[in-house]
């Protein structure tokens, strides 16, 4: 893959990724480090892609890997992400801000598929590639998210 195709590819997908990154962290900022690092570590990763066909899953595992370094780095600041998870739910429309606490609560294995299906329109196949999970268990942790998250909501309004 040439230099000129990376960088076309990777900006069909920009919107698709920001929306990932945006989902799993909490400022602007923290979105660009993410993203900027799954780029230039995809770029230097280039050689070791085997399939271009499968360039798109292995993009976003990469994106994933550096939103999760950029998490880690929260944890070493520790004071930082409550004054964060505040700004952003008060910046959210107030009809969302049930949905984002309760999808924050979930346990990672079901927010992510949860995610990547169906607030950035992935596909199972295409999470299943992401994440290195059989498609049953993306469509397992799906189902069993959406019944988790229910519950949450339910228990928000009684």
């Amino acid at each position: 893959m040439t230099e000129q195709e990376f960088d076309s590819r990777v900006r069909q997908m920009e919107g698709k990724m920001y929306r990932i990154a945006r989902s799993m962290l909490r400022s602007e900022s923290d979105c660009g480090d993410a993203l900027q690092n799954a780029v230039f570590a995809a770029w230097r990763k280039l050689p070791s892609l085997r399939e271009e066909a499968q360039f798109e899953a292995w993009l976003m595992r990469i994106l994933l890997n550096a939103c999760r370094d950029v998490q880690r780095g929260y944890l070493r600041r520790k004071g930082e992400l409550p004054m964060e998870e505040a700004l952003h739910a008060a910046s959210a429309p107030p009809w969302d801000v049930d949905l984002q606490i309760a999808l924050q609560t979930l346990p990672e294995k079901f927010r992510l598929p949860i995610l990547l299906h169906h607030m950035n329109g992935l596909s199972v196949p295409v999470i299943a590639r992401v994440l290195r999970l059989p498609q049953s268990t993306v469509k397992g942790r799906i189902r069993e998210g959406l019944k988790k998250l229910r519950r949450l909501l339910e228990e928000e309004e009684g």
